[in-house]
């Protein structure tokens, strides 16, 4: 933890040296988006910020792609807080500074958070960010080939990733063929943590890096993975998500979802999420239930 803050302070410092900020460390988030992210003021002012930072290339490379998207996004009006600062610092680390947000993640998602959601998703529809980042030619590529990749890992987990192999080989053969569409904003990471509510509305979206082109249905799947969904938001989520282009699309998209969170929950032992398997099982399940005619 010491050296987590001697580096964000270092990485504030050259930030606010070639950005001409004036922010200094407050403390470390404790959940939600704020994992791993920290808090920033500005003395004279009391303007708050949020530092992420990484020593993964990988995140860097994204970050760095995603500025201009995000821009574009925010000028069509979606609620994402702007990005302040964005890059790396001499020491290697990937850094981005944005406006903080007030407001908090929802712990449970009924009805109504639900209806919220599918209200902002819906503003998902034609805003294009990133047509170079697609998310239906992803999803395309790793459920297209069962013999190995992503449904060869997720078997390799257990008995509850083998089961999840299964249905969801079951769902998208009761579906068929789909062609998943593009053209949509996709936040690919779109969870109850990752939205902030404030008052009864959506104050901001974040933990945006990820965003790309592709079918709002991939961020329904996602939030259909999410914990603390009430079986009314299930219902709701579902049908909203089955509009956007068909049953077929958003089945493949969470087929994708779901084995690939399982494989992450996985590879980084994380036990809450291995435990939710089960739960993404059962809403496998549930899809292909209504696949097969059922309620």
């Amino acid at each position: 933890m010491n050296t987590d803050v001697r580096t964000a302070e270092a990485v504030v410092s050259e930030a606010n040296r070639v950005h001409g900020l004036r922010f200094r460390l407050e403390r470390r988030f404790d959940e939600g988006m704020q994992s791993g992210a920290w808090l920033l003021s500005e003395t004279s002012t009391g303007r708050r910020a949020v530092l992420k930072w990484s020593a993964s290339r990988s995140w860097t490379e994204r970050t760095g792609q995603a500025a201009r998207a995000v821009s574009k996004i925010r000028a069509a009006g979606y609620p994402t807080p702007q990005w302040l600062a964005v890059g790396t610092s001499a020491s290697g680390y990937g850094y981005l500074v944005q406006e903080f947000t007030a407001g908090r993640s929802p712990d449970r998602v009924g009805a109504a958070e639900a209806r919220l959601l599918v209200g902002l998703l819906e503003t998902h529809a034609g805003l294009d960010p990133d047509p170079g980042r697609c998310w239906s030619r992803l999803v395309h590529e790793q459920t297209a080939d069962r013999r190995d990749g992503l449904w060869q890992r997720a078997a390799a987990t257990g008995a509850t990733g083998r089961a999840l192999v299964d249905v969801c080989g079951r769902l998208l053969a009761a579906h068929g063929p789909v062609e998943l569409p593009t053209g949509d904003l996709v936040h690919g990471d779109f969870r109850p943590a990752n939205i902030l509510l404030d008052a009864g509305r959506v104050a901001g979206v974040v933990d945006i890096e990820a965003l790309g082109s592709g079918t709002r249905a991939f961020d329904y799947a996602t939030l259909l993975s999410a914990e603390g969904l009430t079986p009314d938001a299930v219902r709701t989520l579902r049908r909203a998500g089955e509009q956007v282009a068909g049953p077929g699309v958003l089945a493949c998209c969470y087929a994708h979802v779901a084995l690939d969170l399982t494989v992450f929950v996985h590879r980084h032992r994380l036990a809450r999420g291995i435990r939710h398997t089960r739960t993404l099982l059962d809403r496998a399940r549930l899809l292909l239930d209504h696949a097969d005619g059922g309620a």
